[in-house]
């Protein structure tokens, strides 16, 4: 959810613990710190925080300020906008290095596939902060979906294996269904594997195959 913290030092302070959203807190904390060190006061907006699963965005109002190129910036080249404030939280131990945030970024994200992304706009500033957990996240998720179907189809093939063996005579796949009370996709997929395994056999076809 987007974010607005009642004062700076509380927001900058609030940076200080590691973000689920990167998995890399130099990054976030210094486009965060940046956001609000750089934004332009003058203009009634807030800076808007928003996490989602593969990235964190981060929207400061006004763009790069006294004709300054993104280029540029990425250099390390500067101009603040709000000398007081750097001056304070440069006092307070929250800046490191002032005029460096942007090429820590990049530093940051060396090792990884993405690299982040700086939107210059006339009134605003976006980052783009890929999360380098999210590729992983989701290898790892495929994995245990992967192991829990493997699961419920060999169950489902137990029901199907179970029914044949108790039944008196052939039976339809529709029969099968109503016995095990599994779906027409889980029985087709049951009697798939078991033909493939050798475990059962096949009489008639079309409509009046029978197992």
């Amino acid at each position: 959810m987007p974010t607005e913290p009642r004062s700076i030092v509380a927001a900058v302070r609030s940076v200080s613990t590691p973000s689920p959203a990167t998995s890399t807190p130099t990054s976030w904390r210094e486009a965060v710190i940046n956001a609000f060190v750089h934004r332009d006061y003058l203009l009634h907006s807030n800076v808007k925080v928003e996490v989602f699963d593969d990235r964190m965005e981060i929207i400061s109002p006004g763009g790069i300020p006294d004709g300054l190129t993104l280029a540029e910036i990425k250099d390390g080249l500067t101009a603040a906008r709000n000398p007081r404030l750097i001056h304070i939280l440069d006092k307070m131990k929250y800046i490191e290095n002032y005029g460096t945030g942007i090429q820590r970024i990049y530093r940051a994200y060396e090792s990884f596939h993405k690299d982040p992304q700086f939107i210059v706009r006339e009134n605003s500033f976006k980052v783009v902060l890929p999360n380098q957990n999210y590729v992983r996240i989701t290898e790892q998720e495929s994995i245990m979906r992967g192991e829990q179907n493997n699961r419920i189809t060999e169950l489902n093939k137990s029901k199907v294996l179970e029914v044949l063996k108790l039944s008196d005579r052939p039976l339809k796949r529709l029969e099968i269904q109503a016995k095990t009370g599994l779906t027409r996709d889980q029985v087709v997929a049951a009697l798939k594997s078991l033909r493939r395994e050798g475990s059962i056999s096949v009489l008639g076809a079309s409509v009046n195959t029978r197992y």
